[in-house]
């Protein structure tokens, strides 16, 4: 099969092009001129340059393919409007020059996040089938974007995943907390707070299933190790799956706040996105992050890994390539 794929460069994306190449099929990725390859040194992958805003580009890379697999996206952004240009317009545009050029395709699947069904209102896991409330721009440009797909249906079949925190090896967003456990450190907030988390290995076999597997049109999957953590079970867990002793680093809101406020100035000052901001600060200390991961396990046959088992993955992986 050959397949589109976009945010191929990206740490998810090129897990999802190195596990694509692996079962055989041809991969064409859609980059940037300036984007950093260095992830996709050795998968053996056509390119396609151009932006995803670039119309031109894009109907170019769509021609021929038989499969889309849209993982690019802006996580941070200087601009409210940045979020919506690329997650929810471009995805728009990438969807309607695939009605335009290649009608005919056998799937797209859209790399959406947790943070487009939002936060759940209690200890529990939220059900696929409630409302959506997304609590930041990027949740809401992420939804607008699965809204986005609606043009395709009936007429290309898509499957929307969405995947909790994702971590792994050449992850920078969760790598603080390897980081800090490394320094034999165990972060925790003073009010708990439930999250889940997601293995990238997991994301790659969910898309895997997707794109050969009909019975997941029209669908939506949550994805996540169904074990829920406080951010200190987080810690505890990465400490003991490496065999190192911690202490615990309690860590009241208004560290991250003000964090966020010097990271937002600096980065005004530079002209880049935040890496920490106040949107994500929000989302970071909303309390109940839990989703439903049965319908993923179910119809998606997945066994998600424990976080045991992925931290020491990925822990190693940061020691052996020198991160620490």
């Amino acid at each position: 099969m050959k397949i589109l794929l976009t945010g191929a460069n990206g740490f998810v994306g090129s897990h999802i092009a190195e596990g694509l190449v692996a079962r055989g099929h041809r991969v064409k990725c859609l980059v940037r001129r300036t984007s950093n390859r260095q992830w996709l040194r050795n998968c053996d992958v056509e390119y396609c340059l151009g932006d995803l805003d670039d119309v031109v580009a894009v109907r170019d890379s769509v021609k021929g393919v038989d499969a889309v697999i849209h993982a690019a996206g802006v996580l941070r952004a200087l601009r409210r409007e940045d979020y919506y240009a690329i997650n929810q317009l471009a995805t728009g545009n990438l969807a309607r020059s695939v009605l335009e050029v290649n009608p005919a395709l056998h799937k797209f699947i859209y790399l959406s996040s947790q943070a487009a069904m939002g936060p759940s209102s209690g200890p529990y896991p939220k059900p696929l089938t409630e409302p959506e409330n997304p609590v930041s721009d990027y949740g809401r440009s992420k939804l607008a974007g699965e809204k986005e797909l609606h043009v395709l249906n009936g007429r290309v079949p898509y499957t929307v995943l969405r995947p909790s925190s994702v971590y792994g090896p050449r992850d920078r967003d969760i790598f603080i907390f390897f980081s800090l456990v490394h320094r034999r450190l165990r972060p925790l907030t003073l009010r708990r707070r439930l999250i889940q988390l997601a293995y990238v290995g997991d994301i790659v076999k969910a898309v895997m299933t997707s794109l050969t597997d009909p019975a997941t049109n029209g669908k939506t999957y949550f994805l996540a190790d169904e074990t829920v953590y406080s951010w200190e079970d987080v810690g505890r867990t990465i400490a003991d799956a490496v065999g190192r002793s911690t202490m615990p680093l309690p860590l009241p809101d208004m560290a991250f706040r003000t964090a966020s406020f010097i990271s937002e100035s600096i980065a005004r000052l530079r002209g880049t996105p935040a890496v920490l901001n106040r949107q994500k600060i929000d989302e970071m200390l909303t309390p109940y992050w839990v989703g439903d991961t049965f319908p993923a396990r179910k119809e998606l046959h997945l066994d998600f890994t424990n976080l045991k088992i992925g931290a020491k993955i990925t822990y190693l992986w940061y020691k052996n390539n020198n991160w620490f």
